[in-house]
């Protein structure tokens, strides 16, 4: 992105540093990542999810990015199966769903989760042991995880990594970002205080960051 391009946004989501951090991240990058964005007309969260798409495309032409409104591409609606939106969903390069999508900009301190899970889906492998690996995959599926976060907290990448990490291993788990600020309805109906806080199948939710082990001692638990 041209500095003059950044200085002329209002509440700009990239810095000098992180836009250096997306260019070295994804230079070597060749279709195996796009972008959709499915936004909802008149909508303030929806502009935002532009605006940083925007801003994106500033800064990379490495991830193809396509935006659609809600209700103009049913077919990958029907594939995503999420309940909120906006939403940015993440796409092989087959075009095929990742089952990891954002429901607000993945910036901020998420903007590691979000290099993270291009990477992963670029190929980049999964430092995993076997027996972890092995737990991963005998997990009772399907697994819906919404991890609650704000891109001003340090504590949620770890989350959201992790939640990232079991959906790319585990075709029967899925990870849906929430940046909380967006969704005010989900905060005040899980009774959310503090971030982060994850929301199991929209009907269990857990506070504190937990690392990939963590997070599947939590899933084991919870099917049990």
């Amino acid at each position: 992105m041209d500095k003059e391009n950044n200085e002329g946004r209002e509440n700009a989501f990239f810095d000098a540093s992180s836009e250096a951090k997306v260019r070295n991240a994804f230079e070597q990058l060749n279709g195996e990542v796009s972008m959709h964005a499915i936004l909802l007309p008149d909508c303030k969260y929806s502009n935002r999810l532009k605006d940083f798409l925007d801003e994106l495309s500033d800064i990379t032409d490495k991830i193809p990015i396509n935006i659609s409104l809600k209700g103009e591409n049913l077919d990958l609606e029907d594939i995503i199966e999420t309940n909120l939106f906006p939403v940015i969903a993440l796409l092989n390069k087959d075009g095929g769903y990742t089952r990891i999508c954002y429901h607000g900009p993945p910036a901020g301190h998420e903007l590691e989760s979000f290099i993270s899970a291009v990477d992963i889906i670029a190929g980049k492998e999964l430092n995993i042991s076997e027996p972890l690996l092995g737990r991963i995959k005998k997990l009772q599926v399907p697994i819906n995880l919404k991890p609650g976060v704000s891109s001003k907290c340090v504590r949620c990448p770890m989350l959201v990594q992790s939640c990232q990490s079991l959906a790319i291993i585990n075709t029967g788990i899925s990870s849906e970002m929430v940046d909380l600020s967006y969704f005010p309805d989900i905060v005040k109906k899980f009774r959310i205080m503090s971030v982060p806080a994850l929301i199991i199948n929209d009907e269990k939710v857990k506070f504190g960051e937990k690392n990939l082990e963590e997070l599947v001692t939590e899933l084991e638990e919870y099917s049990k």
